[in-house]
C-alpha cells in the first residue's frame, strides 16, 4: 500500500508544497535529536510559505556559521531536498531542508527611503475606492502605484492593473526588481501581484507619497524591503460587530458592484476570512484599523495623515 499510485500523489503533491520560498517565524534548536536521525543538532524552524503555508523544517545554517553570523527571525530561506537517514532495510529518506538566502540581517541604520501608505483589507471593503479619493483630491501630494498582476484583463477593471505575462513576473522577481510579489489563491489559476521598485522610486522623486493596494502577503514584502518605518500602514475592516456580520458585509458588497462571477466570490470570501484574521496575527503591521462604513470620513481621516506625513 506504501507504493500505490494514490499514496504516492499526495506525497509528490506534499513534497511540493514545500518546495517554496518562505520567511522563518521561529526556531530552535534540538540538541538530541530523536533515534535513527543522527547525533548531530538540528535547527527546527516555523516557516511561513510565499503561498501563505506554515510548516515545520530543518534550517540548513552551515554557511551562516562558517562566517560568524546566526540566523534571524524574518530572514528568508529557499528549499533544499537532502538526505536525512537510511533506514533498518537501508532505504534512503529523504526531506525537505531551508537555506538561508539573506546571509545576514537587515540593516537597520540606513537612509529613510520616504513613506508609502498601504491600505490592506479584504475584497469589497473599498481599498480602490479609498485609494482613489486620496490619489485624485490630494494628488499633489499623493499618487497611485500600478499594481503589477499575472491574471487576465477583465472588463470590469478600472485600470488599477499593469498586465504581465507569469514568466516576465518571474524574472522580475529574480532580478530583484519587485518591492513585493504575492501569489493570491484562485480556484480558477495562479496569480501573482507585486510592486515595481522603480514604480515607486519614481513617484518618491516627484516629491509625492505613493499609495499601494495590499494584501498580507504584499504588506509584508513591502515593509521587509523599504522597513516598517516607511509604511503608513491602514487596515480597512467591513462594517460589522463579528466576523460573521463582517464577511456577509463583505458578500453584499460584492454582489452589489456587479464585478465578480459567483465562484469568484466564494474565493474571494475564502481569502476575506484569512485576512481578517491577518489583522489579529500581525497587529504591528499596522498603524491603524478603520471600520470603512463611512467613506468620506475615511477619506477625511487619511487624508490627514498623508498630509502630516508630507510636513513631517
Amino acid at each position: 500500500m506504501s507504493d500505490s499510485p494514490s499514496v504516492t500523489h499526495r506525497a509528490q503533491k506534499k513534497m511540493h508544497r514545500k518546495m517554496q520560498e518562505g520567511t522563518i517565524i521561529s526556531f530552535t534548536t534540538i540538541s538530541h535529536p530523536p533515534k535513527g536521525f543522527g547525533n548531530r543538532p538540528r535547527t527546527i524552524g516555523l516557516i511561513e510559505l510565499d503561498n501563505g503555508k506554515q510548516i515545520l523544517g530543518e534550517l540548513l545554517n552551515q554557511k551562516l556559521e562558517t562566517s560568524n553570523q546566526k540566523l534571524i527571525i524574518g530572514q528568508r530561506v529557499a528549499p533544499r531536498t537532502r538526505l536525512s537517514r537510511i533506514n533498518e532495510q537501508g532505504l534512503r529518506i529523504y526531506e525537505v531542508c531551508y537555506e538561508p538566502l539573506a546571509m545576514k540581517p537587515v540593516e537597520t541604520k540606513k537612509e529613510f527611503p520616504g513613506y508609502i501608505v498601504a491600505l490592506t483589507g479584504p475584497s469589497g471593503v473599498g481599498k480602490t475606492t479609498i485609494s482613489r479619493l486620496l490619489t485624485s483630491k490630494i494628488s499633489l501630494y499623493a499618487a497611485e502605484v500600478p499594481i503589477l498582476t499575472t491574471r487576465e484583463p477583465s472588463n470590469q477593471d478600472e485600470n488599477e492593473y499593469t498586465y504581465i505575462d507569469a514568466k516576465k513576473f518571474e524574472v522580475l522577481k529574480k532580478q530583484g526588481k519587485l518591492a513585493a510579489a504575492s501569489n493570491i489563491p484562485s480556484s480558477t489559476d495562479t496569480r501573482w501581484y507585486g510592486y515595481r521598485k522603480k514604480d515607486i522610486e519614481a513617484i518618491w522623486k516627484a516629491g509625492k507619497i505613493p499609495v499601494v493596494i495590499t494584501e498580507k502577503g504584499l504588506l509584508q514584502d513591502l515593509s521587509r524591503h523599504f522597513g516598517r518605518r516607511s509604511i503608513l500602514s491602514f487596515g480597512l475592516l467591513p462594517p460589522g460587530k463579528s466576523k460573521r456580520m463582517m464577511l456577509s458585509c463583505l458578500l453584499h458588497r460584492l454582489r452589489e458592484r456587479g464585478r465578480d462571477s459567483e465562484e469568484s466570490i466564494r474565493d474571494r470570501l475564502k481569502n476575506a476570512e484569512k485576512d481578517l484574521d491577518f489583522f489579529r496575527q500581525k497587529s504591528h503591521l499596522f498603524d491603524d484599523l478603520i471600520v470603512n462604513e463611512d467613506v468620506d470620513a475615511v477619506f477625511n481621516a487619511l487624508k490627514g495623515r498623508v498630509l502630516e506625513a508630507v510636513d513631517s
